[in-house]
C-alpha cells in the first residue's frame, strides 16, 4: 500500500511534458508558455498529459510526497472513480486530457475500435501498448489545421482529375474507371480502391518519389494554390518523398477557429497539422499510423481498419450558455465543457458519485468544500489543473476575475 489515508478534497496534478519532434520550440513553444515555465532551446513541447495513463501518469500530492494518479486509484478505486465508473470501466480511469501544440504534423493515422485494439494488442504489444479504443475529441485553443475522413466521393473524383501523376502509382486504368463511373456506390468503392493502391506503395520509393516530385514541380508553377496544395508543398519540405502527403488530396482540410471542434472516432482517418488545441479521449496510446512521420508505420493495418465515409468533416460549434459550452460526443469516456466567465463566478458541483478534472486556461478558480477540519478553499491559476474524486460530493467554484476553464467529466 502506498497511500495509508485518501482523503475526499481537490488535488493538483502534476502532469507530464512529452517532447515530440512536431512539437513547438523557442519563443512558439506554447506548453511551456501555458505552464509559465522556461522553454529549454530547440526543445519541442508537444503534449501535456493529464490523467491516469500507466505510460505518463499525472502525480498528486499525499502526505508530503507525489504519488501517480493511477496508484491511488488502484488502492482506493470507489473513493477516487465512484460505483459507475469501477463497474463501467473496469475499475480504471476511462479519460485522457490533453493539452497539444504542434509546430507540423503529428501523422497520417487512425484508431482501432475495440476489439481491434485487443487484436492489435495481442499481435504487437510494443507499438499498441493497450487494448482500448481510442474516440478523440479536439478543441482548438487559437486555432487547428487537421485532416480529417475522406473527403465527399464528388471531390475525389474532383481531384483525381487534376492528379494525372497519381497514374504512375495506381495506374491510368483504375482512375479511368472512376471518371467514367455514373453509379455513386460504385465510384466509391473504386476510390477506395485507388486509396489502398496508393498506400500499398509507401515503400516503393523509386515510383513514389516520381509521382510526388511531379506533383512538387506542377503546384510549384501554379500561380495560385488550393489550401490542399499548399500544405501538400510546406509538408514535402518536412517530410520529404512521403506518401502521407497523398493524404491531403484524399482528406477533409479542416480549419479551426477559437473554440471550434472536431471528434474523430475509430477507424476515422485524420492528421493534425498546425495548432494549439485541447484534447481529450479514452485512455489509451493506441496510433495506427501510415504517413508524415518517423514513428513506426503500419499501413497494413491501417488498411484493415480505416472507415471509408465520404462525407465533409462535421465542425463542432459548441452553443454557450451561461458561459459554458458542451461538446457532446460518442464516446462514453468522456465530454468536455468550456467555460469563460465574467468576474463574479460562483458554481455550486455535484460529484453525482464521478471524478471530475479542471484545467485552468486564464484567470484563477477557488474552489471550497466541507472536511472534518471545517470549510476549506484551494486557488487553482491558469496553466494548473486539479483533480475532483467521486467521494467529494459537493465543491464550490468561484472567481473575482475573468476566467476560462475546462472540466473533463464522464457523461
Amino acid at each position: 500500500m502506498i497511500v495509508k489515508l485518501f482523503t475526499p478534497k481537490p488535488y493538483k496534478l502534476y502532469n507530464t511534458i512529452k517532447n515530440y519532434e512536431w512539437g513547438t520550440r523557442n519563443e512558439s513553444a506554447y506548453i511551456p508558455r501555458f505552464l509559465g515555465i522556461q522553454a529549454d532551446p530547440g526543445t519541442p513541447y508537444a503534449e501535456l498529459w493529464i490523467g491516469a495513463h500507466p505510460k505518463a501518469p499525472s502525480e498528486i500530492e499525499i502526505d508530503g510526497s507525489r504519488v501517480p494518479l493511477n496508484r491511488v486509484i488502484e488502492e482506493y478505486p470507489f473513493e477516487c472513480l465512484g460505483s459507475y465508473v469501477c463497474k463501467t470501466f473496469s475499475k480504471t480511469f476511462p479519460f485522457l486530457l490533453k493539452v497539444l501544440s504542434a509546430a507540423n504534423a503529428l501523422s497520417i493515422q487512425t484508431h482501432p475500435n475495440k476489439s481491434q485494439a485487443r487484436v492489435l494488442h495481442a499481435r504487437d504489444p510494443k507499438n499498441y501498448p493497450d487494448d482500448n479504443h481510442k474516440p478523440e475529441v479536439a478543441i482548438a485553443l487559437d486555432s487547428l489545421i487537421a485532416l480529417a475522413g475522406f473527403k465527399p466521393a464528388r471531390s475525389l473524383r474532383n481531384n483525381l482529375e487534376s492528379l494525372p501523376e497519381l497514374s504512375e502509382l495506381v495506374g491510368q486504368e483504375l482512375i479511368d474507371e472512376v471518371l467514367k463511373n455514373k453509379d455513386l456506390s460504385e465510384e466509391k468503392n473504386l476510390i477506395k480502391k485507388i486509396y489502398e493502391a496508393v498506400m500499398r506503395h509507401a515503400e516503393d520509393k523509386k515510383r513514389l518519389t516520381s509521382c510526388i516530385s511531379r506533383i512538387e514541380y506542377r503546384l510549384k508553377a501554379k500561380l495560385s494554390r488550393s489550401p490542399e496544395e499548399e500544405q501538400f508543398l510546406e509538408q514535402h519540405r518536412v517530410f520529404g518523398d512521403d506518401v502521407g502527403l497523398l493524404s491531403f488530396f484524399f482528406f477533409n482540410l479542416v480549419e479551426l477557429r477559437p473554440g471550434q471542434a472536431i471528434f474523430t472516432d475509430a477507424g476515422v482517418p485524420h492528421a493534425y497539422i498546425k495548432g494549439n488545441i485541447i484534447e481529450c479521449m479514452a485512455n489509451s496510446d493506441n496510433v495506427v499510423r501510415a504517413g508524415l512521420t518517423n514513428k513506426f508505420k503500419d499501413v497494413a493495418a491501417l488498411l484493415d481498419i480505416v472507415r471509408y465515409e465520404f462525407a465533409e468533416c462535421p465542425v463542432m460549434q459548441a452553443g454557450s450558455e451561461n458561459g459554458e459550452a458542451v461538446y457532446k460526443t460518442a464516446a462514453k469516456e468522456f465530454e468536455v465543457s468550456r467555460f469563460h466567465m465574467p468576474e463574479g463566478l460562483r458554481r455550486q458541483c455535484e460529484s453525482g458519485d464521478k471524478p471530475v478534472v479542471y484545467l485552468i486556461t486564464a484567470g484563477y478558480l477557488d474552489i471550497r468544500w466541507n472536511s472534518e477540519e471545517g470549510d476549506r478553499t484551494m486557488r487553482f491559476s491558469a496553466g494548473e489543473s486539479f483533480f475532483v474524486p467521486a467521494a467529494l460530493t459537493r465543491h464550490e467554484i468561484t472567481s473575482d476575475c475573468v476566467v476560462e476553464f475546462f472540466i473533463a467529466a464522464i457523461p
